[in-house]
């Protein structure tokens, strides 16, 4: 029910900022018609409106462009879907950036159109009456939001059930969400289990006590969690709160264990489904993604070739060897390619890790990983290069040929493909990426299941514009250094 709610309240205050907009406009037309009659304004020298003036379309086209800017903006700044509040000075920061914007967009309209009439007094009276009038509006807004929060009576009592941690998962995520249209009774699980809370939500029964439960709590609207086998044991219990009156809401995960990876919302005909699995091939966005993958890749190779160099300088310095290493990784469909990185470890790194049992044996247990400090196998150089990323830059020569993306799941050595069963097809269903969710979210910070669930979820909702807004969020994950080694 939220996409229905937020599309409400984001058309309610568009309209409420449309309305200041033109209460700003007729209020500055109204002081620079009286401008010589008014106290202290009279001061400002102005040259006096006559009626032709006055009734220009020049104005319409003004509040015209001011406000089609302003709509755009403050759509894009997502203020209006928030769930939660959210400080004043942001609130204020951006409309304060829109009107800026919206006075850009005027003085463009204004040199284009040859709109040379427009009185500066009328301009800068709409401007500041519109920030003023929007920052009351907001003002009165939350002060009644607030008021509706404390009184409750809007409010959907809601009760979530199911089994396993996507229960836990989803009660966590609506706490944190603070939806003021939500009062969450408590979570109900399929089998019986100790009392206990999860963020301060109490368990209030199990699925075989729901006419109880119904007796004993307000509840208007039930999430049903799980995976399709959750959903399938639960449709029974579904069946009877919906005959009782009560909304059923499915959140949908791809398993039943401590993880879940939200499916997609298709249609076909009409008829709503979610989906879950790779997306499915679009010959459009695959050559778009295609097309990306080689002019970054060929340009990357061509602008950083002084580094390159520089790199495989150092490295025959400092450790005299070969400069690339090659490793054999599965790619699209399972099929091995050769994957290049500077060389960062010595030259007899496999044997020095085999020689320790011990050692090797915690190599295999933290997902084919060790410690920075514990690892014998890596170079002082090679401990900056891990740091600071270089080590993958002839990644870009992967991608440029094919066997890699710029965007996807990181390429895994054949040992590690066990840590993905049973979905490990749909792992090998896409290219693997030089970046990817894993590598911005912490990289070598985050551990199987964790990581597993984290390629999945991009297998599944992957888009043209998700791999450039993770292309964005590398290059400060790399600058911050998180989870590098």
């Amino acid at each position: 029910m939220f996409r229905e709610r937020a599309t409400s309240l984001q058309g309610i205050s568009l309209f409420l900022d449309v309305c200041c907009l033109c209460l700003a406009f007729f209020t500055a037309f109204l002081l620079r018609v009286f401008h010589e009659s008014l106290p202290i304004l009279n001061k400002i020298p102005a040259v006096p409106w006559a009626a032709e003036q006055i009734t220009r379309s020049d104005y319409a086209a003004l509040l015209a462009v001011s406000t089609v800017t302003w709509v755009l903006t403050m759509r894009g700044s997502r203020l209006y879907v928030s769930t939660g509040a959210r400080p004043f000075a942001i609130v204020a920061a951006v409309y304060l950036r829109s009107i800026v914007i919206a006075i850009l967009a005027v003085a463009f309209a204004s040199f284009v159109l040859k709109l040379g009439s427009i009185s500066r007094i009328f301009f800068f009276h709409y401007f500041v009456f519109a920030f003023l009038f929007v920052m009351v509006k907001q003002g009165l807004v939350s002060w009644l939001v607030q008021q509706v929060r404390q009184s409750g009576t809007v409010r959907q009592h809601v009760v979530i059930m199911g089994g396993g941690e996507p229960v836990t998962w989803f009660t966590k995520l609506l706490v944190e969400a603070n939806a003021p249209a939500y009062s969450i009774e408590g979570m109900v699980l399929k089998e019986d289990g100790a009392a206990r809370t999860v963020s301060g939500v109490p368990v209030i029964g199990t699925v075989d006590a729901i006419d109880t439960i119904l007796q004993e709590h307000p509840v208007d609207e039930v999430f049903l969690v799980g995976g399709a086998a959750d959903i399938m044991e639960l449709g029974p219990a579904a069946q009877k709160l919906i005959e009782k009156g009560r909304i059923v809401s499915l959140v949908t995960t791809m398993t039943s264990g401590q993880h879940g990876v939200a499916g997609r919302i298709t249609e076909f005909a009409g008829v709503p489904m979610i989906s879950f699995g790779p997306m499915p091939k679009e010959e459009v966005g695959y050559a778009a993604k295609r097309i990306l993958d080689v002019a970054a890749s060929a340009t990357a190779l061509l602008v950083l070739l002084p580094a390159y160099v520089f790199v495989a300088l150092a490295i025959k310095v400092f450790d005299p060897g070969p400069v690339i290493f090659r490793q054999k990784r599965l790619g699209l469909k399972g099929e091995a390619f050769d994957l290049y990185k500077f060389r960062s470890m010595r030259r007899d790194a496999e044997a020095v890790l085999r020689a320790d049992e011990q050692l090797y044996e915690r190599y295999i247990a933290n997902d084919y990983k060790l410690a920075d400090a514990e690892d014998p196998r890596i170079t002082a150089l090679g401990r900056f290069l891990r740091k600071s990323s270089l080590d993958e830059l002839p990644q870009f020569w992967n991608v440029l040929r094919g066997d890699m993306s710029l965007v996807g799941p990181r390429p895994i050595v054949p040992g590690e493909i066990e840590k993905y069963e049973p979905y490990s097809d749909l792992l090998l269903a896409v290219k693997p990426g030089l970046t990817g969710h894993w590598q911005v979210g912490g990289r070598s910070e985050i551990q199987y299941p964790d990581r597993a669930f984290m390629e999945f979820d991009y297998i599944g909702n992957n888009s043209l514009t998700s791999d450039i807004s993770i292309i964005l969020r590398t290059v400060p994950a790399i600058l911050k250094r998180k989870g590098a080694h």
